[in-house]
């Protein structure tokens, strides 16, 4: 097959960009343009509370900040020869990264099975888990606390066949 465009949602945590390494090596090996998608949800903290104007001015905030961040990583990307794109979107982040795989007609959707809610393994509806079942583009989800890349050994090889 061949890739395009992958998406590859990030949370801002270490841990969620682990997918990069994966996401450099069959980018390179395609000429496929990555787009970095970030997400920021108003429903986290007392938005609800606050007047509407200062609700706003949080939203925008939270976008500066998460372009920011977005930005930082395309550059580490682009020194590595490779093209980026850049999205933050406000919203539930499964429902806005499935709404932007269609829109942006991509090939792939790249991701850690875990970002910031790894370490909650009562987390059943988590994103990575959403995007798995609903997605009708396909899906690298490496799993979080085995995302280096190695080689099996004899007794993982006969595991699998």
């Amino acid at each position: 097959m061949m890739y395009n465009r992958i998406l590859v949602p990030l949370d801002g945590s270490a841990l969620a960009e682990r997918i990069l390494p994966h996401v450099e090596a069959i980018a390179k090996g395609t000429g496929a343009e990555i787009l970095l998608l970030r997400t920021t949800d108003p429903r986290h903290g007392s938005i609800a509370a606050e007047a509407a104007t200062e609700a706003r001015k949080w939203v925008e905030a939270d976008r500066a900040q998460a372009a920011k961040y977005l930005e930082g990583v395309a550059k580490r990307l682009q020194d590595s020869g490779l093209t980026t794109k850049l999205e933050v979107l406000v919203g539930e982040p499964a429902v806005e990264i499935l709404t932007a795989a269609e829109k942006e007609n991509v090939d792939l959707i790249a991701m850690m099975s875990h970002g910031s809610t790894a370490f909650n393994k009562f987390d059943l509806g988590s994103v990575a888990h959403k995007i798995l079942k609903a997605s009708s583009r396909p899906v690298l989800m490496v799993r979080a606390f085995r995302s280096v890349l190695r080689n099996l050994d004899e007794q993982e090889v006969w595991a699998i066949k």
